[in-house]
């Protein structure tokens, strides 16, 4: 414990009720004996009594002179230790009542402009593909996040999402000629392009020191995992490659409930439900019916500094669109009343410092699927497989500057109920770099192979490859807006932070009843550790740093 030394003759001192002297040469020569500084530009026993608190903390042994010292300082020691005790507990109750409630709105609009080229062998197919897939089109896509935090230990999260990427037939949507090349980073909120809608909605709060409970209306898997088995980016380019290797097990299932969060030290467990139509009260669906669209998942995860793994087992319910990134022979399968178990194994690997080295991320993933009684499942897909393999660097040529790469195969069909297995893989390669052009702009030129997206239903003899281009992808950040709210008075602090990560706040602006105040000063600042950018004449007031981490839960 470190004691801060106190004035002699200071108002702390004369209500500890000991009265600070000068120090004695019989006291500067214990601290010559025991070695521990000097005691000639103190001019009080409490700061002499601080600097002995230092020593005995770096001391191995406690020699003489050092009991003789603790003999001659011993109420002054006493004294500080009481109040810096009493001050500790005036802090943690001070962080109890002191927190707002805070709601981030966090704005990111992204730009896609890029098109598609098709090659193989010549025939009809071919260039019915190439007319209905082939051109090049200029997209966008806009989240507003709220994020909002009642104790500093929660989350409310309320994602509002619009685009025009067609799911139904533009290939960037998922909508051909198959759903591997749908992007992450753009998106259609619904069947209709340019509407707004609510994308996520869910409330994540701590039950105890070790578990955290997530509840929500919209709640996807991602969130309820308390480790994420990759370091390969969440936004990149194509969706697939940002599953882990195993797009059965690490699903985009959406829906109600929710799930449990255990963490000790470096071994971490998950386990949450979805049912994808959770929403609905018609008979069989609901959080639990035979048509809820569920998706069940358990995960235990180890996480070093440098490197994590995790192991996944996941049941789900078939015929729901519930895993999107497979082969359309083996989606033909999955479109079947059944349950399909997904096991996934999947781990990453991170140099200590950004550079020239890159991270590595690879997965793995292997799916069983059991059908309904009364299914027709002669040629269905019993045993399907993924893999993928990833890499990253950070900060390469510039701050905030990225690249990466990934190659993998979707899940492909390996062996079929009465049947020989199909000929089904395919693979997928990706390639980006991200370039920052201010701190809330990005630009991403960014290329994408599938080299067989059709699998088994390839034509004989008129192989299909897609090859597509973004050229750039270009995504701007909004500046966070955080509104705090206080109960007494209605005062509100607002401030805007750069949307960058690991970037603290550059700019804030604190709103007072009156301009300069000429009264107590009631509003509060809770968010910035920079103290550059204040306007004069404002008064502030700087509590806690923990609101600086809500925007990046």
């Amino acid at each position: 414990m470190l004691l801060m030394p106190l004035q002699s003759g200071s108002a702390e001192a004369q209500q500890a009720g000991v009265v600070s002297t000068e120090i004695s040469p019989r006291l500067q020569e214990l601290f010559r004996q025991a070695k521990c500084g000097s005691t000639h530009q103190l001019n009080s026993r409490y700061q002499a009594a601080d600097v002995l608190q230092r020593c005995l903390e770096q001391a191995v042994i406690i020699t003489d002179p050092l009991k003789q010292l603790i003999g001659e300082l011993q109420a002054e020691l006493t004294t500080l230790t009481h109040k810096i005790q009493r001050l500790e507990q005036r802090s943690d109750a001070l962080a109890d009542l002191h927190f707002s409630p805070t709601t981030h709105l966090q704005g990111v609009s992204t730009f896609i402009i890029g098109g598609n080229a098709f090659d193989g062998a010549a025939g009809d197919h071919l260039n019915s593909v190439r007319s209905r897939y082939g051109a090049m089109e200029f997209a966008y896509d806009q989240k507003l996040t709220l994020r909002t935090s009642f104790t500093g230990k929660d989350l409310l999260n309320i994602r509002l999402r619009a685009g025009n990427l067609d799911t139904a037939n533009d290939s960037f949507g998922g909508g051909g000629p198959s759903k591997l090349s749908e992007l992450e980073v753009a998106f259609q909120q619904s069947s209709t392009p340019d509407l707004i809608g609510v994308n996520r909605a869910w409330y994540q709060f701590p039950i105890s020191r070790d578990w955290t409970l997530t509840l929500g209306s919209r709640v996807n898997q991602s969130v309820m995992l308390a480790m994420r088995p990759s370091v390969y980016p969440e936004d990149t380019v194509l969706d697939l490659l940002t599953q882990s290797g195993a797009p059965g097990a690490y699903s985009s299932n959406l829906g109600a409930v929710g799930g449990l969060m255990w963490e000790r030290g470096p071994v971490n467990l998950s386990a949450n439900y979805i049912a994808g139509r959770g929403h609905e009260g018609t008979d069989g669906s609901g959080l639990i019916g035979d048509e809820a669209g569920s998706s069940s998942t358990l995960q235990i995860g180890y996480t070093d500094n440098n490197w994590g793994l995790a192991a996944a087992l996941v049941a789900i319910e078939n015929g729901f669109g519930i895993i999107d990134y497979a082969s359309p022979f083996t989606l033909r399968s999955y479109a079947k009343p059944g349950m399909t178990t997904s096991t996934a194994l999947s781990g990453y690997w991170q140099p200590s410092e950004d550079g020239w080295i890159p991270s590595f991320s690879i997965g793995w993933g292997w799916n069983s699927t059991r059908y309904r009684k009364g299914v027709d499942q002669r040629g269905l897909v019993a045993i399907s497989q993924s893999w993928m393999v990833a890499v990253q660097w950070k900060d390469l040529f510039d701050a905030g500057a990225a690249m990466g790469a990934a190659i993998g195969q979707p899940i492909f069909a390996t062996a079929l109920i009465g049947g020989e297995s199909p000929d089904d893989a395919g693979y997928v390669m990706e390639w980006w770099t991200m370039v920052p052009v201010t701190d809330s702009i990005t630009v991403t030129p960014a290329v994408f192979y599938l080299s067989r997206p059709l699998g088994a239903d390839t034509p004989d003899d008129q192989q299909l490859h897609q090859l597509g281009g973004l050229g750039p992808l270009w995504q701007s950040h909004g500046n966070d807006i955080a509104v705090t709210w206080r109960s007494h008075g209605g005062h509100m602090a607002i401030s805007r932070s750069a949307a960058r990560l690991g970037r603290p706040t550059v700019y804030m602006r604190l709103e007072s009843p009156c301009q300069p105040s000429r009264m107590k000063v009631t509003s509060m600042l809770t968010m910035s550790p920079s103290f550059r950018g204040f306007s004069l004449g404002m008064p502030w007031h700087t509590t806690w740093l923990i609101e600086v981490q809500l925007d990046r839960v």
